[in-house]
């Protein structure tokens, strides 16, 4: 699948109006909030139990560097994201959440539907280094219904 065709479907039906893109640098936990998630921090890799392929946020060590020059959020240790019961990307929305001063719940609402957390009057998605955006098989259920 060629990456900008899933980019442009992804942004097609995205639900959020911005974007808390979160990464480990030196052991710590860094958020920024961005409009639109850089082209170039995303990759298309094959997704599991067959759902084609997946649209994935994968951000080089280079790219996380620069970024560090923006004044990012720092969220603690990298610990944290092991700790508890969820997986690192439920820790990580749980950690974003309730640093916004919002109570987290685990939710399995799509990310055409709505954003993960509401600032202000936006919908906002939260994505972790390595999560999946969306897969083909998403792509195209969302072409047939729209």
């Amino acid at each position: 699948m060629d990456k900008m065709v899933m980019i442009d479907a992804y942004k097609k039906y995205s639900a959020a109006d911005e974007y808390i893109v979160g990464y480990i640098y030196e052991h710590k936990i860094y958020f920024i909030v961005t409009p639109e998630i850089d082209d170039e921090y995303l990759a298309v890799e094959k997704a599991s139990r067959n759902q084609g392929e997946n649209l994935r946020l994968r951000m080089k060590s280079a790219q996380k560097k620069a970024l560090m020059a923006s004044n990012p959020v720092c969220l603690g240790s990298e610990d944290a994201l092991s700790a508890g019961k969820y997986n690192k990307g439920e820790n990580f929305e749980k950690m974003v959440t309730e640093y916004f001063g919002q109570v987290w719940e685990k939710d399995t609402v799509p990310f055409w539907v709505q954003g993960d957390i509401r600032l202000g009057n936006k919908e906002v998605q939260i994505k972790l280094d390595s999560a999946t955006l969306m897969n083909t098989k998403q792509m195209d259920r969302l072409a047939e219904v729209a």
